[in-house]
């Protein structure tokens, strides 16, 4: 019988409702064996299923298959709990939060953005003009505040990344060697790229998060990750955080109230720690991934 990983994790009771587990699914925080899920990936019998919630990662192995929801008692004896304790309380209130509902913009929003942006950058052109018109008309030889290029309005407009950050298909195999990657989720927030149709294999994956503190992220990363620390690329500062026994390196660079992440997986099916590739060269692509939206962003 197969089974939606959305439908276990909520049966299981690891999220409230049916909806958030499907949310959770889409927004890249459940993983199966490694690989980012869908809301209809299948679980098996064995499979190792992983949840990000709350700032914190449950880590379990399926060992019954359910897709009703029932009690705890009979929730614990579909899996194995092999998650982490619970974070301190200090470090739990350390984390930035961000008022209800002012998360990523919709798609309105954007659009509103970009225009509030265009209209700013014409209000500073014509105020550089307006300057350097009355500049021109004072007469006075000697030079004066107008002549001074420090004195000249600069517009302050935050980077703007392109599609996927500006990387690649191509980009993507040639840094990470990862043999046979397709894209498989392009937006303007968020791209993917797999090497295996059923989600199972080597993953790649870039975000955008306007409007989000890299704070809340870095937690996450802090609390799931054997190893995370600061870091700075090209003049960007971040964090990165990677696991030998996952395979897994993520970096997160930030731009004022925005910041981008890269996510590089050279775990799939039947891996083990011992036959994964060395993480620093898994952190490697993922920094010359960094470098290269940091570098083709406008």
């Amino acid at each position: 019988m197969a089974t939606r990983v959305d439908s276990w994790i909520w049966a299981i009771r690891l999220t409230k409702t049916r909806s958030a587990a499907g949310a959770a699914c889409r927004a890249g925080h459940v993983r199966v064996n490694s690989a980012t899920a869908k809301p209809a990936t299948t679980v098996a019998i064995g499979d190792e299923v992983r949840v990000r919630l709350g700032g914190r990662e449950r880590i379990v192995e399926v060992t019954k298959l359910i897709s009703k929801r029932v009690s705890a008692p009979m929730a614990a004896e579909c899996y194995i709990d092999n998650s982490p304790p619970p974070p301190p309380r200090e470090i739990v209130a350390s984390v930035p939060l961000r008022d209800r509902g002012a998360g990523r913009p919709t798609k309105r929003e954007r659009r509103d953005l970009d225009k509030l942006r265009m209209r700013s950058s014409f209000l500073v052109a014509v105020v550089a003009l307006s300057a350097a018109l009355l500049a021109g008309c004072s007469g006075d030889d000697g030079g004066g505040a107008g002549d001074d290029p420090d004195n000249t309005p600069t517009a302050a407009a935050g980077p703007f990344f392109g599609p996927c950050g500006g990387v690649t298909t191509e980009d993507v195999i040639r840094i990470t060697g990862f043999a046979g990657l397709t894209q498989t989720v392009n937006n303007t927030s968020a791209c993917e790229w797999d090497a295996s149709a059923d989600r199972t294999g080597k993953v790649a994956s870039f975000n955008w998060y306007r409007g989000s503190p890299i704070g809340r992220e870095e937690a996450n990363v802090k609390l799931s990750r054997a190893t995370a620390k600061n870091i700075e690329i090209n003049g960007h500062k971040g964090f990165i955080g990677y696991d030998q026994t996952q395979g897994i390196c993520e970096i997160g660079i930030g731009f004022g109230s925005d910041f981008f992440e890269w996510s590089v997986s050279a775990a799939e099916r039947g891996s083990t720690a011992t036959t994964l590739p060395p993480i620093d060269t898994v952190c490697e692509s993922a920094r010359q991934l960094s470098r290269l939206v940091i570098e083709r962003a406008s």
